[in-house]
């Protein structure tokens, strides 16, 4: 992911959290923002961004508002003078160990919900693959077999000999779809179908790994169509609480995970468009479609290449909202 889309997606951290505490101070209610350092890195974000960036930031963020004090009463239902709401930045580490909420607000009487910030990118994840990641273990808890260790071994040892020559992706012509794409992908591929094959429990995990193990709010920010969408995660129920006696005016319907591979394989197979080279489509039951597009994060080439994995298709009862920010 290039710089400025992480300052971008900071930024858009910042706003948030900023936004919602200007908005709830200004009802009177009392709100506080952790500012630590995870808050300043945002808040240093966003001061960088232009004017007209700053002003599409806060556009965005405050047009979710009516909507979210609507669905979640714990926003704006203080108890006590004590029950104060805390807004708070997740560090980079929370992702890595499953939770993706970038913006969580918590009550000290015991609830709290988190957003997932997206800024103009709708990708899940960005898991990389590479010769020392065993991406069974860190994704499932299942090491993978000495058989993909043996498959993807010749090409990381490539990409390695080529990183050496100081070679850049691009150099690498054909070979960069015969040479790594595809075998990798194959093997990839096959390596999960085996997993899966192996254990009953693979579709409920690999969606958990994707989306986290905490309901939560995505927040996209879309300035191609002037929009900003708002999708509710509520994995078993556990959004739309009833807090301190204040019920959620709009329900968002509890979805669940999946619990089989319907289909896995290279993206356009069984379309007359073309088959891809570096995207995997896995289609699952209840409704989820996943992407793993491969691809190269830097310039010069790496031994390891990156995942931009994202989700096609979600079970139809997730709550989706489309606010227009002009």
């Amino acid at each position: 992911m290039a710089a400025s889309q992480v300052q971008n997606g900071k930024a858009f951290e910042y706003a948030i959290a900023s936004q919602y505490h200007q908005f709830l101070t200004g009802m009177g209610l009392d709100a506080e923002i952790e500012k630590d350092s995870a808050y300043i890195i945002a808040k240093n974000a966003f001061e960088k961004c232009s004017q007209k960036e700053k002003h599409q930031f806060d556009t965005a963020a405050s047009a979710t508002i009516p909507t979210m004090i609507r669905i979640e009463p714990g926003l704006i239902s203080q108890q006590t003078k004590d029950d104060i709401l805390h807004i708070s930045i997740s560090k980079d580490s929370a992702g890595k160990q499953g939770d993706v909420r970038d913006v969580i607000f918590r009550r000290a009487s015991k609830w709290e919900i988190g957003f997932s910030a997206k800024n103009n990118n709708d990708a899940v994840k960005h898991s990389r693959l590479s010769q020392t990641i065993d991406f069974g273990k860190s994704w499932m808890n299942i090491a993978v077999s000495n058989t993909y260790k043996q498959e993807t071994t010749p090409i990381f040892q490539y990409l390695s000999d080529m990183k050496s020559a100081g070679l850049k992706w691009d150099e690498l012509g054909n070979d960069k779809v015969t040479k790594v794409y595809i075998p990798l992908l194959n093997a990839f591929r096959s390596e999960l179908l085996k997993i899966n094959q192996r254990n009953t429990d693979i579709p409920q995990k690999l969606v958990s790994y994707l989306i986290g193990e905490y309901p939560f709010y995505k927040i996209i920010k879309d300035d191609a169509y002037n929009v900003v969408v708002v999708k509710a995660y509520n994995i078993n129920g556990e959004l739309n609480k009833t807090v301190n006696g204040t019920k959620s005016l709009y329900k968002t319907a509890p979805i669940h995970l999946p619990e089989r591979i319907v289909e896995f394989d290279f993206k356009g197979i069984h379309e007359d468009c073309g088959q891809s080279t570096n995207t995997l489509i896995m289609i699952l039951d209840k409704g989820w479609t996943i992407s793993f597009r491969l691809h190269n994060a830097s310039t010069y080439v790496e031994p390891s290449l990156k995942f931009d994995i994202k989700l096609l298709g979600n079970p139809p009862v997730l709550f989706s909202q489309y606010l227009f920010t002009e």
